[in-house]
């Protein structure tokens, strides 16, 4: 049962208890008509420890039974969480969704809003089952140091925000002992989760700052949550960015010896930073890089440089304007130096943000610096672009629906869909909590605006 170390399975006290050894499978069917082997999940199960399954984060969903067929959808066309509790490790899931008697349409997330199906259809009477590979992980490593968690990964300042009178508090998703599923769109319809663990996956690790991470809540989004979305198994995305980080500061809270005591041999590792690391000497990011390379090698891994995408600026002809100094620069002259694949997303971006204009940026960005749902979409397809043009191997896995992007010609703004999830942060741009206009989601918790400096005296 490769990627389910049994070391991984110990999680401290702090954390909660023991979980229990990953099993052979997993098999759940909603509806009234329950499947032979299946485990039948009734509307009214709510997800708890001790139950290991159920739905979750204060779903209502309604039992439909079509034709001999049952199914599950959100009650009043809302969204619906299912969570399983799980070990660590690498799993292949297969939904079964369908409607007997009506058009079907459903986006599938996982974990803390990673976009594994979208905009499924199935027609009145059919029923499709759809495969992909998720990562499961706590912060424990194998000898017994934890990784050290910001303040938004651990503390109680998530919920899901039913309706103005309902709120569900809930702590991060990506650390935690179970598997949480969001089924979303115009008509969700489940019959049935399959859950089995993935044999020999081809792990593409993803590691960076916030313009990269799993974001937790609308209205910001992350190219690597967007990620999954174009990749078929065996491929998993196993996404470790988080917000505010450093090349330095992913290896000193032992986010990078996490991911090391998961490495195996064949894997990718994309590193994007430098944003946050140019508070950083020049010299110490190129270092840490470095060592992260080495590292990366000696356990048989393939390390993949992204450069990051630039921050939000237009000069007065239109055009991009380049925001992270020499810091791309760096790690194209590391990549061409360690023959090591790059991806130049922030060559990509300028050309990108340039085809957008002024209009466009405003809704491809939430800030100066993070993106929406559409910005992070568009960065996550000059990702694939590029790991396609670098002929990295992986990308001969590319589901049936991915065509050729070029950056200097964007998706129609008009024309992107996709579900708004019912996460919501407390302290969104412009809402009451963020009077600096920015909120603990895109990777600092909200504080007031320095006050402004006394005015000079008078001559």
């Amino acid at each position: 049962m490769k990627r389910i170390p049994s070391c991984l399975l110990l999680l401290s006290l702090a954390a909660g208890p023991l979980l229990a050894a990953a099993p052979a499978s997993l098999q759940y069917s909603f509806g009234s008509s329950p499947r032979s082997g299946f485990q039948a999940v009734a509307p009214d199960v709510r997800y708890t420890p001790e139950r290991g399954y159920g739905f979750d984060l204060g779903s209502q969903v309604t039992a439909v039974e079509q034709a001999g067929a049952g199914f599950v959808t959100g009650r009043d066309g809302r969204p619906f969480f299912f969570s399983a509790k799980l070990a660590p490790g690498a799993y292949q899931v297969t939904v079964t969704l369908g409607d007997p008697a009506a058009p079907a349409t459903t986006t599938v997330k996982t974990e803390t809003r990673r976009l594994m199906l979208q905009a499924v259809r199935t027609e009145a009477g059919q029923a499709g089952r759809f495969t992909f590979l998720v990562h499961v992980r706590v912060p424990q490593l194998p000898d017994g140091r934890v990784v050290r968690m910001k303040t938004r990964e651990k503390a109680p300042i998530l919920y899901v925000q039913w309706d103005d009178q309902t709120r569900v508090p809930f702590l991060e998703l990506d650390w935690d002992e179970k598997l949480t599923f969001e089924f979303s769109d115009r008509h969700p319809a489940l019959q049935a989760i399959e859950i089995a663990p993935a044999e020999h996956p081809l792990t593409i690790y993803l590691i960076g700052d916030s313009t990269m991470t799993d974001q937790m809540m609308e209205p910001w989004a992350a190219w690597g949550q967007m990620f999954p979305r174009w990749f078929a198994p065996p491929v998993l995305i196993a996404n470790y960015a988080e917000c505010g980080e450093t090349v330095l500061g992913f290896a000193e809270e032992l986010r990078w010896p996490k991911l090391l005591s998961e490495v195996h041999p064949g894997d990718y590792i994309l590193m994007q930073f430098g944003i946050n690391d140019q508070r950083l000497p020049l010299e110490t990011f190129r270092k840490t890089f470095l060592q992260f390379i080495a590292e990366a090698r000696a356990r048989g891994a393939i390390p993949v440089l992204v450069t990051s995408q630039n921050q939000k600026r237009l000069g007065p002809d239109g055009k991009a304007v380049p925001t992270l100094r020499g810091y791309p620069d760096a790690m194209r002259a590391i990549a061409r130096d360690q023959q090591v694949p790059l991806i130049d997303l922030n060559a990509m971006s300028l050309t990108l943000y340039t085809a957008l204009g002024p209009v466009g940026l405003a809704k491809f960005f939430v800030d100066g610096t993070h993106q929406s749902d559409y910005g992070a979409y568009e960065l996550a397809k000059c990702v694939v672009q590029g790991a396609v043009d670098a002929r990295l191997p992986w990308t001969k896995y590319l589901v049936p629906a991915w065509q050729p992007f070029d950056p200097a010609h964007p998706d129609a703004i008009a024309d992107f869909q996709l579900p708004a999830d019912p996460q919501l942060d407390p302290a969104r741009p412009g809402g009451p909590g963020a009077p600096d206009g920015r909120g603990p989601m895109a990777g600092e918790l909200t504080r007031r605006r320095p006050a402004a400096p006394p005015a000079p005296p008078a001559p």
